[in-house]
């Protein structure tokens, strides 16, 4: 009998301060006139596009592996106009409102 090892990788983190990191939470309209749970991220106004997109999709990672295996929508961010400001969606299978509010509960689960 043989074991195999699990490899273990060790990578560099960078840390950068989030802390006048602003989040709100609503629940918009998508293109399509459907429920699209949002939450929108103001880093500080010296923050750089790289940090947005690094939080925006270390978010998107959290979020995604906290979704139920059940739910079929998909997690999207997007980089906005600002520099400093980004958001992550919900595209919502179904568009109903029991999917749309446990998708807004996903995404408060961030604020905690």
């Amino acid at each position: 009998m043989s074991a195999t090892a699990v490899p273990t990788f060790i990578v560099p983190v960078k840390v950068v301060d989030f802390s006048n990191t602003v989040l709100k939470l609503t629940l918009g309209k998508s293109r399509y006139g459907t429920a699209q749970p949002q939450l929108d991220i103001y880093l500080q106004p010296s923050a750089t596009h790289r940090q947005v997109s690094a939080l925006l999709h270390t978010f998107a990672a959290s979020l995604e592996l906290d979704t139920p295996a059940s739910e079929r929508w998909l997690i999207q961010n997007d980089c906005c106009a600002g520099p400093n400001h980004g958001r992550i969606y919900l595209e919502l299978a179904e568009g109903d409102e029991a999917e749309a509010m446990r998708g807004m509960a996903l995404l408060n689960s961030l604020l905690g």
